[in-house]
């Protein structure tokens, strides 16, 4: 395995990999998920580089570099193909893998993300610009309150926001803190990649499962997403933000098992 990420391997069945957001690790998925998943799945809980129990990259963390890890890591520890689920950056990830290693991948879920995070003239459905600008001023001078209030920023509008905030919170810093130049290039990342070009290569059948109230990306993003993939399928939760297999857990687990086809009791 590659000495500088941290997986944690549990349950038994087809391969299936989790892929957190930027500022995360692996430990923000709920037990309650992964106690269902793993009855079917062999999963593969990943830390990224610099986040977590996963040292930081000697190169810069880029949208390429990581991809080559995580195919790196598939090759080396998985049976064949498997189902890849990321959220919000690591679902950028996740989709560029099957754009770089499209053999690797069988089906793909991208949760709350984008293949674009800002907006351009031709984009209209993401963040403004000057929202992730300004956290990246803000990471310098003030590091843990500037997470915190990313954070929060993921919450707005979420019917459940109080009590999901609070668990996410309690979970930032469980695994240590993020390494910091890597959290400026993952912001890079959100600022500058675009991968709408690359969403024809993708053949795989593709889960979109998002927040009505997503501020990061806004379910018009997910909507004209589907659109671009061969074979996609739309889920947007109502009521929630930005991360809604922790606010809308139930409902999301519901349809994450309808996708990946597993037997529910």
């Amino acid at each position: 395995m590659p000495e500088s990420l941290y997986v944690d391997v549990r349950g038994q069945g087809p391969d299936l990999l989790l892929l957190h957001g930027w500022a995360m690790h692996g430990g923000i998925w709920p037990a309650s998920l992964l106690a269902v998943l793993e009855q079917d799945f062999r999963l593969h809980i990943i830390d990224l580089p610099g986040h977590g129990r996963s040292a930081p990259l000697t190169e810069a963390f880029s949208l390429d570099s990581v991809s080559k890890l995580l195919y790196q890591y598939a090759r080396s520890r998985l049976d064949g193909p498997a189902c890849w689920l990321g959220w919000s950056l690591g679902g950028m990830l996740a989709a560029n893998v099957a754009v770089q290693h499209p053999q690797i991948i069988t089906r793909l879920v991208l949760v709350s993300s984008s293949l674009r995070f800002c907006k351009t003239e031709n984009w209209p459905h993401a963040m403004d610009v000057t929202v992730l600008e300004l956290f990246a001023a803000q990471l310098r001078q003030d590091y843990r309150g500037t997470l915190s209030r990313f954070l929060a920023l993921q919450f707005k509008g979420d019917s459940h926001a109080r009590e999901s905030l609070r668990g996410l919170r309690e979970q930032l810093f469980a695994r240590g803190e993020p390494d910091r130049k890597t959290l400026n290039e993952g912001l890079k990342i959100l600022l500058d990649d675009d991968l709408r070009g690359q969403a024809n290569k993708i053949s795989q059948p593709v889960q979109l499962i998002g927040g009505e109230s997503d501020s990061l990306t806004p379910a018009a993003a997910l909507e004209a997403l589907a659109r671009q993939f061969s074979q996609a399928k739309l889920f947007i939760i109502k009521g929630a933000g930005h991360a809604p297999f922790i606010s809308h857990a139930e409902i999301f687990q519901q349809q994450l098992m309808r996708f990946v086809h597993v037997r529910q009791d």
